[in-house]
Parts: C-alpha cells; sequence; structure tokens
C-alpha cells in the first residue's frame, strides 16, 4: 500500500462522533413533527416551535458550510487545507441540516393552504 496516495485523516470532519452526532441531530428533529402531526393539525406555536428549530439547524448548516470555503481557499499561499474527500463529506452533511427548513417549509405551505383567511384588499393602506 504506497501512503503517499492515502488521504490524511481529519476526524474533526470524517469521525463517527462528528458524523453521528450530526445524523442524531437531524433524526431528532422529526420527533417534534411527529408529537405535533399525531392530532393531524398545526398550530401557530407548534408551527413557531418547528421554525425555530429549523433556524438553529440551518445555523449549523452556515458555519459548517462557511467554516469549508475558509478551509477550502487555504492559510494564505499554502493552498487548500482540506481535502475534495472531506469537502464533499461536509457539503453532505450540510445538506443533511437544511432538510429540517424544508419540513417547515411544507409545513407552513401546509398550513396556509388549509386557513380560511379573507383576501388582502387591493390597497396600500391594507398592505
Amino acid at each position: 500500500m504506497d501512503l503517499d496516495k492515502c488521504l490524511p485523516a481529519n476526524p474533526d470532519i470524517s469521525g463517527i462522533g462528528v458524523r453521528a452526532a450530526i445524523y442524531t441531530q437531524n433524526l431528532l428533529c422529526f420527533v417534534p413533527l411527529v408529537v405535533y402531526l399525531w392530532d393531524k393539525r398545526i398550530t401557530r406555536d407548534e408551527l413557531a416551535g418547528i421554525r425555530d428549530q429549523s433556524i438553529g439547524m440551518l445555523a449549523v448548516a452556515f458555519s459548517i458550510l462557511i467554516t469549508t470555503i475558509i478551509l477550502a481557499k487555504g492559510p494564505g499561499s499554502q493552498g487548500p487545507a482540506i481535502s475534495s474527500f472531506h469537502a464533499a463529506i461536509v457539503l453532505d452533511l450540510s445538506w443533511m441540516n437544511n432538510t429540517s427548513t424544508w419540513i417547515w417549509f411544507i409545513l407552513y405551505a401546509h398550513q396556509r393552504s388549509t386557513i380560511d383567511y379573507k383576501p388582502t384588499d387591493p390597497t396600500w393602506s391594507a398592505w
């Protein structure tokens, strides 16, 4: 086995603890959703809770992406400090974190489509 062709280890990205934490966090995002949908109705407070949870998950996703961009740029002229393999792992983990936002968006669209609301008058003061 030629060790010069091996990828350098980066447990901060591809370590089992980091990946298990993100997988667990994403799976636990579905727990409130299942509890809220048990009565087949989403209230405004429940929707606000899912929105707040989604914002937290987005903050983690964007911080991971920004860190990867900084590492890909590399410190000074030394070149990238992250391999393409590890960048792909980071993109996959970030994509998983964004799924909670889609959950909130779908529930929001569903709630808006089921509410009987009065149409807004076409005047500036009504807006």
